[in-house]
């Protein structure tokens, strides 16, 4: 059976969109580890982002877990790097434990002195939000943040 050059073409055509599928024909990614510190102490849970400077491409994040973290499929370029990290709090889980938390903090002064900022890392935190070049394939990136 004889083909038309539209069936041809359009044959050619698919089969070029498979092979840039599997090579990535211009879509191209980074990978980004390293590890998170803040005041010198690492950062044992929390999430890190990355966001184009530009505006071009997605906002990727992963978990920061014992100061570490992988990142996959960011954009190459300049990109933002945000961290973000709370303190886990322990909650009673009973009435009787939580009268024992109560007073255990009776006595110790004002409220406010009680109750710590939930962030660890707060958004203000010098060297959060700062400009990183991303480049193709693999890159390393380790932040040392500090207090503002």
């Amino acid at each position: 059976m004889k083909q038309s050059p539209k069936h041809l073409s359009v044959f050619l055509f698919l089969a070029l969109c498979s092979v840039c599928s599997l090579v990535g024909c211009g879509s191209s990614t980074a990978s980004i580890q390293g590890s998170v510190s803040y005041d010198g102490a690492p950062i044992q849970k929390g999430m890190i982002t990355f966001t184009p400077v530009d505006g071009k491409g997605s906002v990727v994040g992963c978990n920061i877990e014992n100061g570490k973290y992988l990142a996959n499929g960011v954009t190459p370029g300049k990109n933002f790097v945000n961290v973000a990290a709370v303190k886990e709090v322990t909650f009673s889980r009973s009435s009787e434990e939580m009268e024992k938390m109560a007073a255990s903090s009776k006595g110790k002064g004002p409220i406010e002195g009680l109750i710590d900022p939930a962030d660890i890392v707060p958004p203000n935190a010098k060297g959060n939000g700062a400009e990183h070049m991303v480049n193709e394939g693999s890159n390393t990136i380790d932040l040392q943040l500090t207090k503002p």
